[in-house]
């Protein structure tokens, strides 16, 4: 019996099956509808690339997976039971019978009521009881569609022109400039195959052809050229240049005190590098008497500790090798001879790279002024509107100048000379007052030769030391006719 009521029921159901699958179609039309709106504002407002075939699945995939989706979610027995008796005014007669077949004791009225509705089933219309499986919603949801596809396929968006801006003239004619000048540093690089002088280089040179590329402004081309200013000046502060002319200077001050190593101390002393390196690789042990020997000695000895202290091994070990090779260890003396002269060369090349890497850094600063200028220019505007300021004018010119008013004149006055009338007379300094001086002086000298008269005889000074500073003391010494007349005049 419960299988003829659905038998009877099954057309009823399968119409509303439809009606929900198409409904449910019906959404998905207008979801597809909305992506495809939302893919066409995305083209105009943020440029995207939409491919064909992802405006074809969106405007597919929304009405299938509706339908799907409808298909699979089932009407129940019930739904067309009740709409069978709303249609007919079964007063819910076919509903009651579904029930009572659900019942496993069924009575005698229970199946009095199903035969009742199965009479009523027979007379049936499923195209009257759901008269139409389309719902109203799909044609306007059909509409929705079919107007995103034709925005989507006919409506262009402004085209944006995204080429890069021409590269700025100032900014290549910098970057050409700077090119220039790092051929000398690159030169060096290859020169002494220094790899981390050779790593510099080739950063900036990549820095300098990003420069010239299409659409770098001027605030990015300040930013790198200030960029590879820090890079320079890190490599520079790593030379300590100073320190070691320094520390040079005093070696050569110590070894300039025996004449048979003046002319290798004079250059160390004056920073000619290689010049003083060539005066040491020719020198050997000299012969030095005693005081000399002792004052070159411990002059060294302090440099040694001095350098051990500030971090200078290499110079401390070839102060400490001059000072104990002294003595009369030749193989000593010329090690330390020999680490000299490295030293030396070492510090002409580190010098000559500074001076590199300064010059390099002196023509960025000069290209970012340049610039700067440039930004000043571009700035200077004399359009209207825009957030700089500009170089309009009023238009306001200058009226006729205001005429002078209260009667004033100008007049000269001239004048003769004569010796009459009144006069001032100052005196600035009397005869004795000028003489002050020489007696200054002299007293001076008497006083300081003393002191170098007792300096020379107890100090350990070489011999042709001592003859200099007794020439010197020779020529300011005041002579016998200028004490005469400073006395002559001050009685």
């Amino acid at each position: 019996m419960g299988k003829a009521i659905q038998v009877r029921l099954d057309p009823v159901r399968r119409r509303q099956q439809q009606l929900r699958a198409l409904t449910c179609a019906a959404i998905g039309f207008f979801a597809s509808a909305l992506a495809l709106l939302v893919l066409t504002l995305g083209r105009w407002l943020l440029g995207w690339q939409v491919p064909p075939a992802l405006a074809l699945a969106s405007a597919a995939a929304g009405p299938a997976i509706g339908y799907v989706a409808g298909m699979f979610w089932l009407r129940d027995w019930r739904e067309a039971a009740m709409a069978v008796d709303a249609h007919y005014g079964l007063k819910d007669r076919i509903l009651t019978a579904l029930d009572f077949l659900a019942k496993t004791n069924s009575t005698k009225v229970h199946r009095l009521a199903v035969a009742d509705a199965m009479t009523h089933l027979d007379r049936v219309d499923a195209r009257q009881v759901v008269p139409s499986d389309t719902p109203r919603l799909l044609p306007c949801a059909i509409a929705s569609l079919v107007v995103a596809v034709l925005l989507l396929v006919f409506t262009t968006p402004p085209r944006l022109d995204a080429s890069p801006s021409a590269p700025l003239e100032v900014v290549v004619a910098s970057a050409d400039r700077a090119a220039g000048e790092l051929k000398s540093l690159e030169e060096f690089a290859r020169e002494e195959q220094d790899p981390e002088v050779e790593k510099i280089v080739n950063e900036l040179k990549q820095a300098l052809e990003e420069m010239k590329q299409p659409g770098v402004d001027l605030r990015e081309a300040l930013a790198k050229l200030s960029q590879m200013q820090s890079v320079l000046e890190q490599q520079q502060s790593k030379q300590n240049v100073g320190q070691v002319d320094a520390q040079l200077q005093a070696i050569g001050d110590a070894l300039a005190l025996a004449e048979a190593m003046a002319e290798a101390g004079k250059a160390l002393s004056s920073n000619q590098l290689e010049k003083a390196a060539d005066e040491l690789e020719k020198l050997e042990l000299p012969q030095l008497d005693r005081q000399t020997e002792k004052a070159i000695k411990e002059k060294l000895e302090a440099l040694a500790r001095q350098m051990q202290d500030s971090g200078s091994s290499s110079l401390s070990a070839a102060a400490g090798d001059l000072s104990k090779g002294l003595g009369g260890d030749g193989s000593r003396f010329k090690k330390g001879l020999s680490r000299l002269a490295k030293a030396s060369r070492d510090q002409s090349k580190r010098k000559k790279l500074t001076n590199l890497l300064k010059k390099q850094c002196d023509c960025l600063c000069e290209c970012k002024g340049d610039c700067e200028c440039e930004s000043d220019k571009v700035a200077n505007s004399n359009k209207k509107g825009g957030s700089n300021w500009g170089r309009g004018a009023s238009g306001n010119e200058l009226a006729e100048q205001t005429p002078k008013f209260g009667g004033k004149y100008e007049s000269r006055l001239t004048g003769r000379q004569s010796n009459e009338g009144e006069t001032e007379i100052e005196t600035s300094h009397s005869p004795e007052g000028k003489q002050q001086a020489s007696r200054d002086y002299r007293a001076s000298y008497d006083k300081y030769k003393k002191i170098s008269e007792a300096v020379l005889d107890s100090e350990p000074i070489p011999l042709g030391h001592r003859q200099t500073i007794r020439k010197y003391f020779e020529a300011i010494r005041p002579t016998q006719a200028e004490t005469d007349k400073v006395n002559e005049v001050t009685k």
